[in-house]
């Protein structure tokens, strides 16, 4: 099969699936990695291969002019994106940037580090695939190859031919230190290593995988955190990244924690917040990770999509004026449409592309235009907020 076969046949769902089903029968557990992680390694070199075809054939994801957006002058031009945590350390840029408006890349953090511990082999894992349900469960704990590793691969793709793609790179102070000092250092240390390759940035506390970002997700921490962005990349997109209502109904102190810190980020200069981020789960209560080093993770994927729904509804009445990415829990054009009809005004997809493939990226383009019409996604956006 030619490459070109290949990038058509990505768009066909049958055929995704019966290579999603293939990828699980050829590949399982090793003493290092997951059969998730196994079948994403395997997935980001598949995607390198054809890194050229996509390139040559980028119109088959390009939804023209219609589907144009601006975020504080930042054009895009689609407004489907890709989520932090698909292409960790910055090496898929060069075949993301001609599929998707926007791509986020990372989480990157200063220094290497191994993430969670696991040992599939014997039983101990951190990242488990529910095909039941359609969601991905992960306690990977922030694995990177670190700031150095991230900007080589940066510079790289500055030498290429590129796509249209806003490039934002995620980005965590994270250490074993769990000190607020050195978690800003490392923060400063990424913006300004990379502030010269990217559109823009995206602070990643909102995480369930590590303790230490539940004490950081402050009011006060985000201001340091827009301060070091305003003066190191005052022109570049600031984006924050939400993590999603505990239970819904919401009780009344997790939504006024919410609002509080989308709100403390939108008046320091915030462009747009990501909603949402994966939500945790307990090993006492959720059996399926019982085998999981730590006792608690996040769940991606479809269970996700009511939380979605609700946060970006009470985001957008509170805060009309920010823009929000809808992320979490979509697998479909219908998905993406509700999120937009409710305030968002683009979309980042991660778990749906691993269940659904390249397809749905079309299927959320074509079912956007159907509902305009003949009108164009910006201008709808701006009569949708003019109520405000």
């Amino acid at each position: 099969m030619t490459r070109l076969n290949l990038v058509q046949a990505s768009f066909n769902p049958l055929l995704f699936k019966i290579y999603r089903k293939y990828l699980y029968f050829r590949f399982h557990d090793t003493d290092f990695l997951s059969q998730g992680e196994v079948i994403h390694e395997h997935s980001k070199k598949h995607l390198l291969f054809l890194a050229n075809s996509i390139e040559k054939h980028s119109h088959y994801f390009n939804p023209g002019e219609q589907l144009q957006i601006k975020i504080n002058n930042h054009k895009f031009s689609s407004p489907v994106g890709l989520a932090s945590g698909f292409d960790k350390n910055c090496e898929l840029l060069t075949p993301t940037s001609f599929i998707f408006g926007l791509v986020t890349v990372g989480t990157v953090l200063r220094n290497k580090n191994e993430g969670n511990f696991q040992n599939p082999s014997k039983g101990v894992t951190r990242l488990i695939v529910d095909h039941v349900n359609n969601s991905i469960i992960n306690s990977q704990g922030y694995p990177s190859l670190g700031l150095d590793y991230c900007v080589s691969k940066l510079k790289q793709f500055k030498k290429r031919n590129k796509g249209n793609a806003r490039i934002i790179i995620s980005f965590s102070g994270i250490s074993h230190s769990n000190n607020e000092d050195t978690f800003l250092e490392s923060c400063n240390e990424i913006i300004k290593n990379t502030h010269s390759y990217v559109d823009g940035f995206e602070d990643s506390r909102s995480s369930p995988n590590t303790e230490f970002n539940k004490k950081i997700q402050t009011a006060d921490f985000t201001k340091h955190i827009m301060n070091m962005l305003n003066s190191h990349a005052p022109t570049k997109i600031k984006i924050s990244k939400i993590s999603p209502y505990s239970v819904l109904p919401i009780n009344n102190h997790e939504f006024d924690n919410k609002i509080n810190l989308t709100k403390a980020f939108y008046d320091n200069g915030g462009d747009a917040v990501v909603i949402n981020n994966t939500q945790i789960r307990y090993a006492s209560n959720y059996k399926i990770i019982e085998n999981f080093h730590k006792n608690e993770a996040g769940v991606s994927g479809k269970p996700l999509f009511p939380y979605t729904v609700k946060l970006v509804q009470n985001i957008h009445q509170k805060l009309p004026h920010l823009t929000i990415i809808g992320c979490g829990g979509i697998f479909s054009g219908r998905d993406a449409w509700k999120l937009i009809q409710n305030g968002a005004s683009m979309i980042e997809l991660y778990t749906g592309l691993t269940f659904k493939g390249l397809s749905l990226i079309r299927e959320i383009n074509n079912t956007i235009k159907i509902h305009l019409k003949n009108d164009s996604l910006q201008n709808y956006l701006d009569k949708r907020d003019s109520i405000f």
